[in-house]
């Protein structure tokens, strides 16, 4: 077994996933105000369809999405991204403030899980550094690596 040691990427790439372009727009600008150990470079991308397009052409460091896509709701959406992209952290944004879809969400594959309106840039930023190396632990364990 070796110790873990948590990667810490200096750019960081996230896909967006949202079908609001007012939404989006929010969400990116406060991502890249303020103070951040790191820059990002976010693609957006209106439904589910597009983003796995996306997935599957370039590199992804993290996935913001949303529940409620036009051609994905809720669990939906986080189950199929999960299934052919297990590796990758996924941080739900979404209007949903409900704690069974909160907790259906987690018992997904999400995470983290964030409400539209009631965080910051910092707090969207600190929850993608969290949900990258909550997926870097959960790899480590299954590879029984010491953490």
């Amino acid at each position: 077994m070796q110790l873990v040691k948590l990667t810490e990427p200096e750019d960081l790439s996230i896909l967006l996933i949202e079908d609001s372009p007012g939404d989006a727009t929010a969400i990116t600008k406060a991502m890249v105000h303020g103070e951040s150990l790191y820059s990002f470079h976010i693609t957006h991308k209106e439904s589910l369809g597009d983003g796995m397009i996306a997935l599957g052409m370039q590199k992804v460091d993290a996935i913001l999405l949303d529940l409620n896509l036009p051609d994905a709701k809720e669990m939906d959406a986080i189950d199929e991204v999960h299934s052919m992209y297990p590796h990758l952290p996924i941080v739900v944004i979404s209007g949903y403030s409900d704690m069974d879809i909160v907790h259906r969400a987690l018992r997904s594959g999400a995470q983290d899980f964030l409400v539209k309106g009631e965080c910051s840039g910092v707090v969207i930023r600190q929850s993608i550094y969290q949900a990258m190396a909550r997926k870097q632990i959960e790899q480590a364990y299954q590879r029984g690596d010491k953490l």
